[in-house]
């Protein structure tokens, strides 16, 4: 049993750390395959946004970009501490064994075999600002990509959340056109027992017939624009997703907003806008960093190691040696290099102040426009319900009149049209509203916290909401 024992536990270990090795394989596969949800899942609003927020492409590569961003101000960085390099050589013949020292390149020497091995370090001890604000640009560069990070995060859930409004409202105009096929049928079959009894013509039989088969029409276009919306919606959360799925239901409640003056006074806070002042800072302190170029460099160097020759015929003193000094280089002439590279400063300098000036009154423009909108959607869904109302009423009417053989089938057909027109319209203008309402949030605000700012049929309305409604 002892002799046993010991090939045991060797058995064991081994079937442990290949047990080991085969999950992490696993979740390294697993981690480099796409998210994907399977068909016909609850997605609500809410694990869309963070789905998007883990997995989209645009939102990946902002990070990347942050992350090459704090490297290039570590690069920086590294100008204020010694730069320490070793070096190792041998020569044979006439050759110079340590070029950076001695001056004997086209001397006549003994032919001899050398080596040579030591350490040089070069430290700067003053630059006149020039590394002060080249490391400054770099962190405000940085600075600035973190608010690109944060853009791009709510330009995400800004299209998540349109996606997600766009497929409720197919989802409902696919439902509006099943009504309308159920209804259209039902009256279709009613028709065609009237003219089997003969108490009705062929033509109204035939009238009924291509409205149901324009319905039905209909109903396979909404079914295959629902689909395109749930592509559209797989693509905003950066997966390959399937092609239906079961939606939260949204409030489409129209929610006062604050004034447009406010909205426009918090919009010069987005992050594009933060971004673009960051970015003119970095090109400032550049242009700074690059006229401190002209003024001189101080700087201290230090090297040491050891010498020896192969050959003990010669008679040369061997063994360590150092060396330590200082220097204060200027440029006198550069072939204009840092004029042009003044010049280039400056340009970018005022090329970032004009792209924030740019970015300041393109937010302002969005932002009224959005605005607009929603003041426009929310009237327009008064007068789409009023529509509604009206045109079922119609309905009811000319159906009444055509069974007591008052009217005719048109107008039963056209009254069938227009409640799905304007059920159509309804349900289209109350999703363009929550478009609106979203569009009008990222361009105000740019909330890239990654909660959405939908509210399901269930959540109450917000208590930041304030001013006169839109609808006024």
């Amino acid at each position: 049993m002892s002799r046993l024992l010991p090939h045991t536990t060797l058995l064991t270990l081994t079937t442990l750390a290949l047990t080991a090795l085969l999950a992490s394989a696993s979740r390294a596969a697993d981690a480099e395959q796409p998210l994907t949800l399977p068909q016909g899942s609850f997605l609500g609003v809410q694990r869309a946004v963070d789905i998007a927020v883990k997995n989209h492409p645009m939102l990946l590569e902002g990070v990347a970009n942050l992350k090459a961003s704090e490297a290039r101000t570590e690069q920086a960085r590294s100008l204020y501490y010694p730069q320490v390099y070793a070096n190792a050589n041998t020569v044979a013949g006439a050759g110079v064994s340590n070029p950076r020292f001695l001056v004997g390149g086209g001397l006549l020497r003994e032919n001899q075999t050398t080596f040579t091995g030591g350490v040089i370090a070069n430290q700067r001890i003053y630059d006149f600002g020039y590394t002060s604000n080249l490391v400054e640009s770099s962190k405000l560069a940085e600075r600035a990509q973190g608010q690109d990070v944060s853009a791009r995060r709510a330009l995400v859930l800004l299209y998540v959340q349109r996606a997600y409004l766009n497929s409720l409202k197919r989802r409902r105009l696919v439902q509006i056109a099943e009504e309308t096929v159920r209804e259209r049928g039902i009256i279709a079959g009613q028709i065609e027992t009237l003219y089997r009894q003969q108490l009705k013509s062929k033509l109204d039989f035939d009238l009924a017939h291509v409205e149901l088969v324009n319905a039905q029409s209909l109903l396979v276009r909404s079914r295959n624009d629902l689909k395109a919306s749930f592509a559209d919606l797989n693509r905003t959360m950066g997966i390959a997703g399937a092609d239906d799925y079961v939606l939260e239901d949204i409030s489409v409640e129209v929610r006062p907003q604050k004034t447009l003056a406010s909205l426009i006074n918090e919009s010069l806070s987005h992050p594009e806008v933060k971004r673009a002042k960051e970015q003119t800072a970095s090109a400032d302190a550049r242009l700074t960093a690059t006229k401190r170029q002209y003024l001189p460099t101080v700087s201290a160097i230090a090297s040491g190691g050891t010498f020896d020759p192969f050959d003990a015929r010669q008679n040369q003193q061997t063994g360590g040696w150092w060396m330590a000094g200082a220097m204060v280089s200027m440029p006198l002439f550069t072939g204009f290099l840092i004029e042009n590279q003044v010049v280039e400063a400056n340009a970018n300098r005022q090329a970032a102040s004009a792209a924030t000036s740019n970015i300041e009154q393109a937010l302002t423009q969005q932002v009224t426009n959005a605005y607009l909108d929603t003041l426009t959607f929310a009237q327009q869904i008064t007068l789409a319900e009023e529509q509604v109302k009206t045109a079922q009423e119609a309905l009811q009417l000319s159906k009444q009149r055509y069974r007591l053989g008052l009217g005719t089938v048109v107008e039963v057909t056209q009254s069938e049209v227009a409640v799905t027109a304007a059920q159509t319209r309804l349900a289209e203008t109350q999703f363009d509203y929550k478009i609106a309402e979203v569009t009008l949030a990222y361009t105000s605000q740019g909330d890239d916290s990654g909660r959405a700012l939908l509210l399901s049929r269930a959540s109450p309305p917000s208590p930041d909401a304030v001013g006169p409604h839109p609808a006024n």
